[in-house]
């Protein structure tokens, strides 16, 4: 699939991004693997939310006001359900679409987390979502729920190693699973080493949120 914050320092909010901070800084990063450990607090959930807000309001999403808290719902709660960073997913998103919900891929990729047609309808089949063609995926919290689905499911199925998870999400797992029985690693290193750098940034750009 191919495809900040506003400097606004309060003692309340930067006690809340701090502990978040610190609770994603708990993630293991060791051979391209991670993992999750705790969980969070009513002030991490409410300082993560808070983030991702400021965020898709500063970003040219296309969306209205009430549709981008929609999202910032969708983004948050379906990262933690399935134990990922949300700011992690904000790193994806904009690598995939810069957070813009129209946007389409040279290969037909459409919507914030840039899912193709074919693979959306079967992740939407998977969590008895209604599949109305491709328009499905210009639903930003559909897009959301099956993009941060699809990411987890890839996320086992590479025993958390991220980089392959990464790469299995740009160009599919077909073509990852294939490179790893060569030998030749899960390629998609530019899109991997994208998504990192904007993970990093946020986080680093979080700190003095």
């Amino acid at each position: 699939m191919m495809g900040y914050f506003k400097n606004r320092i309060t003692i309340r909010r930067a006690a809340a991004t701090l502990a978040l901070a610190f609770f994603f800084e708990a993630a293991v990063f060791t051979s391209g693997h991670w993992g999750f450990i705790g969980a969070l607090t009513g002030n991490d959930e409410r300082g993560s939310f808070a983030l991702i807000q400021d965020v898709l309001r500063e970003e040219r999403t296309g969306l209205g006001v009430r549709q981008e808290f929609s999202v910032a719902q969708a983004i948050h709660g379906e990262s933690i359900a399935h134990r990922i960073d949300p700011l992690f997913i904000l790193a994806l998103i904009e690598t995939e679409s810069t957070y813009y919900n129209f946007s389409r891929s040279v290969n037909g990729a459409l919507g914030l987390m840039q899912i193709l047609p074919s693979t959306g309808r079967v992740l939407a089949s998977d969590l008895k979502l209604r599949w109305d063609g491709e328009q499905t995926l210009l639903d930003p919290n559909v897009n959301v729920k099956i993009g941060v689905h699809y990411f987890s499911t890839l996320r086992e199925l590479y025993n958390d190693d991220m980089e392959s998870s990464l790469a299995a999400y740009n160009v599919g797992p077909t073509e990852v699973s294939q490179r790893l029985r060569r030998g030749h690693g899960g390629g998609a290193g530019d899109f991997v080493k994208k998504v990192l750098d904007n993970y990093r940034e946020i986080k680093e750009r979080a700190e003095y949120y």
